[in-house]
């Protein structure tokens, strides 16, 4: 009998149990397009081989992570350099090409640096683009004109990479 008591009260207590304890909570989060960039190398030093005025060249290697919107969204990586000081090469004989990065489309072809100041790109986003969750690697290959007129000396210029997702 004492069983039968305890096993009802049991019941009893349960049956409300259910109120005070079954609700539901909605979670929802709102996820944007997002850009970040980082240059592996602080400096790019340029040197050339064994030729008489050949070309200068030099490697500036970075990783991003990038997501754009799925319907309509755009980015880009764009450079854009200082002038060289005195006496120093001219920045429009200095150009550069880009690898192929596995998110987004690299600049075609070698890409001439315009002026001081002037973003120029370095790889392209369309819409839904996004790169592998420990994000992506790309360079630009530097390829500056020795030309006798330029004041021996060492020179340097800043390239300043941008990045962007809308």
């Amino acid at each position: 009998m004492k069983r039968n008591i305890l096993v009802t009260v049991a019941a009893a207590a349960l049956a409300f149990a259910p109120a005070a304890f079954g609700d539901d909570s909605t979670v929802s989060v709102a996820v944007g397009p997002e850009a970040t960039f980082t240059a592996l190398n602080a400096t790019t030093t340029m040197s050339k081989g064994n030729t008489t005025f050949g070309n200068f060249g030099g490697t500036s290697s970075f990783t991003y992570k990038i997501r754009t919107t799925a319907s309509g969204g755009t980015g880009s990586i764009t450079v854009a350099l200082t002038v060289f000081s005195t006496g120093g090469p001219a920045l429009t004989d200095l150009a550069y090409t880009c690898t192929s990065p596995t998110s987004g489309t690299p600049c075609s072809g070698s890409t001439a640096i315009t002026g001081a100041a002037t973003p120029t790109s370095v790889v392209s986003f369309g819409e839904d683009a996004h790169s592998g969750d420990s994000g992506d690697s790309g360079t630009a290959v530097w390829s500056l004109i020795d030309r006798p007129s330029i004041v021996t000396g060492t020179y340097t210029a800043t390239a300043t990479f941008t990045i962007s997702a809308t």
